[in-house]
C-alpha cells in the first residue's frame, strides 16, 4: 500500500514542489491539497480514512494550520500529523505542536530530506502492518 499524504498549504508553488518530492523521493500518493483551514477541514470530514499523513503548514492565508490540527484529533491512531513551517524551530514552537498532538515538525527550507526519511519510515510501517495482517 502506498503512503497517502494530504497537504494543507496555501502556496501553490510549495504544494507543487512538495507533491513532486513526495511522489518521487518517498513514492507517496498525494490524495488531496487544500489551501485554507475551512477547505482542509471540509476535505478531512469527507475523507476521514483516505490519508496516512496530514502535512500541515501552520500559517495559511485563511485560517490556521492549528485549526486543521485540532480537527485531526478524531483521527485513527495510525494516522500522523506533520507540520511544515518556514519559521525557525524553537522549543516554544515544538512544545506547542506536541501539545496539539503533532507527530513531527520539519522546516520547509532545510529539512525536506528529514521529511522524506519520515515518510519512507511511515510507508515501511504500513507495509509491515499489512504483511502481519495478511493470512499465511
Amino acid at each position: 500500500m502506498t503512503l497517502r499524504v494530504f497537504i494543507v498549504e496555501d502556496s501553490a508553488a510549495q504544494c507543487a514542489y512538495l507533491t513532486q518530492i513526495l511522489t518521487v523521493e518517498a513514492k507517496a500518493l498525494v490524495v488531496g491539497v487544500e489551501p485554507t483551514e475551512s477547505q482542509a477541514v471540509a476535505w478531512l470530514d469527507l475523507h476521514p480514512d483516505a490519508w496516512d499523513i496530514a502535512l500541515v503548514d501552520l500559517f495559511l492565508s485563511e485560517g490556521t494550520g492549528v485549526g486543521v490540527i485540532g480537527h485531526c484529533q478524531k483521527r485513527r491512531p495510525e494516522q500522523r500529523i506533520v507540520v511544515m513551517t518556514n519559521h525557525a524551530r524553537n522549543d516554544h514552537l515544538l512544545h506547542h505542536c506536541k501539545r496539539l498532538g503533532v507527530d513531527a515538525v520539519f522546516h520547509k527550507a532545510t529539512e525536506l530530506d528529514k521529511l522524506i526519511v519520515y515518510c519512507n519510515s511511515m510507508a515501511d510501517t504500513i507495509k509491515r502492518g499489512l504483511k502481519a495482517a495478511s493470512p499465511g
